[in-house]
């Protein structure tokens, strides 16, 4: 039984030392998003739901039905079925094109750009409901990922995509509350992942370029793959990278997207560190027990399963999940057995799609006030700026001809 209540301070107290077995006769009648959102409140309810999903279930999907007419995003179940998850996405946000799903936000991001003012992008915690727009987004994004809470002071926001003037591929840092951005100078960018504050880029060189961002954005390190250095052109031109954090560790994991068959060429790697914070990059046979979850426009996932899922005996450790072409269903890739496998009851062949996990331990993510946006202030300022300007010029044309004309009549 809970103890007797002595105040209003011992309230919220008692609420969150609520009996094990009253909390999961609760937590068993609440959705799946509900149990998400009860997550948040504080660290005994979180160890509640985490106890009571455990072991921890399977990222959701973003999808977006097929790739011709109206546009309309929704959040999914990836296993035991497609099951819409009721969370609606703003109507103002569907026609847009969705291209980021990192730290528990979506990033939207229009897909035209307005005349010398780039792209507007917009941030949304499906969860809370919560959205952060900011821009301009100077290239057109493919790829877009947050280093923390957009809610929290100095969070950047990193974009892979092609630059609007010359169509080259590159990575763009934003520190929207700085109102500044930079261009950084890598190479035939391939994936990019936000760990422990640090920028990874991987390159279509088999390198992994790191940056660090304090006091200014600097290379701290290129950490070539050696094994993969010596592949022919061809077969690095079909070849896929994507990169996963997980706790302490980075991974890489490449696969070529060209082949159709069950047996699939695909190879992992992890980050070493060395002496020095010198890092190197071996490659690896299995996965320690974790299960990736990668492709789209998300962050590479991990979650730790020892066993497997309740709901899914498709769910396993050591196994890789993700789609090679978007003609195709989700597949499974095992490291034990070095064969792929097809996810059974799971029709999203032709659909957008990438993996969705809200961050319950993220505090922030509870507000319900929007920070000031410092990026449309910005932009409102430049607007007003340069009809300000055109103003003047044009007085001053006008101005000069008038005068020019006075004299000529008095002459």
């Amino acid at each position: 039984m809970a103890p007797p209540l002595t105040g209003e301070g011992e309230e919220e107290s008692c609420w969150s030392r609520l009996p094990t077995d009253e909390m999961e006769m609760i937590l068993k009648r609440l959705t799946l998003v509900d149990q998400t959102r009860v997550a948040a409140v504080c660290k005994s309810w979180h160890a509640a739901v985490s106890f009571l999903q455990a072991p921890s279930p399977p990222p959701w999907l973003v999808v977006s039905r097929g790739l011709s007419g109206p546009r309309s995003w929704g959040l999914c179940t990836a296993f035991a079925g497609r099951r819409s998850l009721g969370l609606e996405i703003p109507k103002e946000l569907q026609r847009q094109w969705c291209c980021g799903s990192s730290k528990g936000w979506l990033l939207f991001s229009r897909t035209t750009a307005e005349i010398f003012l780039g792209y507007q992008a917009s941030l949304l915690n499906p969860i809370t409901g919560v959205m952060v727009h900011f821009g301009p987004c100077v290239n057109y994004v493919v790829k877009g990922i947050i280093s923390a809470s957009p809610l929290t002071a100095g969070f950047i926001y990193a974009s892979l995509g092609y630059n609007l003037a010359d169509a080259y591929k590159c990575v763009t840092v934003y520190r929207p509350w700085q109102l500044t951005y930079e261009e950084l100078e890598v190479d035939d960018p391939m994936d990019i992942l936000f760990h422990h504050g640090r920028l990874y880029i991987l390159t279509g060189s088999v390198e992994i370029v790191v940056y660090m961002f304090e006091p200014h954005p600097m290379v701290s390190s290129i950490i070539p793959i050696p094994s993969l250095v010596g592949e022919d052109e061809r077969r690095r031109r079909w070849r896929n990278g994507w990169l996963v954090g997980s706790n302490d560790d980075v991974f890489i994991v490449f696969y070529t997207t060209k082949l159709r068959s069950e047996l699939q060429q695909l190879k992992v790697f992890k980050v070493k560190k060395g002496l020095r914070h010198r890092h190197r990059v071996v490659e690896v046979n299995g996965l320690g027990g974790r299960t990736f979850f990668i492709g789209g426009f998300s962050e590479g996932l991990s979650a730790s399963m020892t066993k497997s899922s309740s709901k899914s005996e498709l769910i396993k450790p050591d196994c890789i999940y993700y789609r090679k072409h978007v003609e195709d269903d989700l597949e499974g890739y095992c490291m034990q057995t070095g064969r792929s496998f097809r996810v059974a009851g799971l029709d999203v062949a032709g659909d957008l799609l990438s993996w969705f996990t809200p961050d319950t331990e993220d505090q922030s993510s509870l507000m319900e006030v929007t920070p000031t946006n410092g990026f449309s202030r910005s932009r409102s300022l430049l607007l007003t700026i340069i009809i300000i300007s055109v103003c003047i010029m044009l007085g001053y044309i006008f101005g000069r001809v008038s005068i020019l004309r006075f004299f000529k009549l008095v002459n």
